[in-house]
């Protein structure tokens, strides 16, 4: 037990420490918070799979007519997303984004590949 030095009075080691753990709750200086969206802030309309030990995640990526998607390399070599006649981001370097997003503006299943690494596949769900 501990004597409160503003009333005299008796509190205990678990009151001292809450009060210390609120204390430090109301400070300023916290750590940042995980974003729910680990590649960066994205609009509603822009969609990003991730390509990490060659996976492409999510897989399939389910969008609406009008919303963008975007791939983020997460690996340490370059990939690609390419559906022939469709899209082609070209090269997307090591952790980083590719350069443009796709918008996809007709219902249909999209299906492509990484043109450097033929066994890596995905493919894109588009609904109205």
């Amino acid at each position: 037990m501990f004597k409160d030095p503003i009333t005299g009075g008796r509190c205990t080691l678990v009151a001292v420490v809450s009060l210390a753990l609120f204390i430090g709750g109301c400070s300023s200086t916290s750590a940042p918070t995980s974003p729910t969206n680990p590649e960066g802030t994205n609009s509603a309309n822009l969609l990003t799979i991730t390509i990490n030990k060659g996976v492409y995640s999510p897989n399939p990526l389910t969008v609406k007519v009008g919303q963008s998607v975007n791939w983020l390399n997460s690996d340490t070599f370059a990939h690609t997303a390419t559906d022939s006649g469709v899209f082609d981001t070209g090269s997307i370097a090591p952790t980083s984004a590719a350069d443009v997003p796709v918008v996809f503006t007709t219902v249909g299943t999209y299906n492509f590949r990484c043109t450097l690494h033929a066994n890596e596949t995905g493919s894109i769900v588009v609904t109205k």
